[in-house]
């Protein structure tokens, strides 16, 4: 089961590393799964499993942020902007996951998501297009990196998927830079929804022998021990295949993810 765990961290690191992503989308339902199965009620194997995914999400795209930097190609002028809004967009989406069951905010997520997949497949952007689109000021992006951190801390899932789509299609940044600056925000954004979900789950009853607040510290390490170098191995991935790759794999994500989201 232990092992399952380090494997499941592998596989996030190295999506997270590839796509930007804080690499929830695999962990929050393996976590769903087994914390009740270690004997923890529902109202905390939720936050727990939530929580510990943005813990571990943190430690991933810091570990690809610092390969993506290696390459230069990060977009350091937006990251100001995006971190600001992110960190108070997670602080607000972790509140609420703790208050609020979600099931008209999923849903409507999972239409969101649907039609981001269908643009990231089928809507072409030139880099040209591009580098005309994003003159555009900083508060832009700051209501980008708001529903970064409102949405990947109410799901668990770091934020990428969010804040991917939105460079990509309406400020039409090259997919790989966009990546990358996903990269380098959302270990600020997740960090700031793990530090919400301790917060939070502090002196709750029912919590593993092992946490900080809904922060589960046993699974977080064997996580962490599984990605980090699967996220270095992601970079490396994505910067072979290329921007056009990498679309159609953030699609394919995107849709997986909003079918999830449907069936409940």
């Amino acid at each position: 089961m232990l092992f399952l765990v380090v494997l499941v961290g592998g596989l996030s690191g190295f999506l997270s590393g590839l796509l930007g992503i804080g690499g929830g989308v695999i962990m929050v339902p393996l976590l769903f799964w087994l914390l009740p199965r270690w004997g923890l009620s529902q109202d905390v194997a939720v936050p727990v499993a939530l929580g510990t995914s943005l813990a571990s999400a943190a430690c991933f795209t810091f570990s690809g942020a610092l390969g993506h930097w290696r390459r230069g190609i990060i977009d350091w002028r937006r990251v100001p902007w995006l971190i600001t809004g992110g960190v108070l967009g997670a602080m607000a989406g972790s509140t609420l996951a703790t208050w609020l069951g979600g099931v008209v905010v999923k849903k409507s997520f999972a239409f969101l998501l649907l039609f981001a997949s269908y643009r990231m497949a089928f809507s072409p952007f030139s880099r040209k297009e591009g580098a005309s689109v994003r003159e555009r000021r900083g508060l832009p992006f700051f209501i980008i990196g708001l529903a970064t951190g409102l949405v990947g801390s109410f799901f668990g899932v770091g934020g990428g998927i969010v804040a991917v789509p939105f460079m990509v299609l309406v400020y039409a940044f090259p997919t790989l830079e966009a990546v990358a600056t996903s990269s380098a925000i959302i270990p600020a954004i997740a960090g700031a929804g793990a530090l919400a979900y301790i917060f939070h789950g502090w002196g709750k009853a029912g919590l593993p022998p092992y946490s900080l607040g809904y922060v589960d510290l046993l699974l977080w390490g064997l996580l962490v021990a599984g990605g980090l170098l699967a996220s270095q191995l992601g970079v490396w991935v994505g910067h072979k295949a290329g921007g056009a790759s990498l679309r159609r794999a953030f699609s394919v994500l995107l849709l997986f993810m909003a079918i999830k989201l449907f069936m409940g």
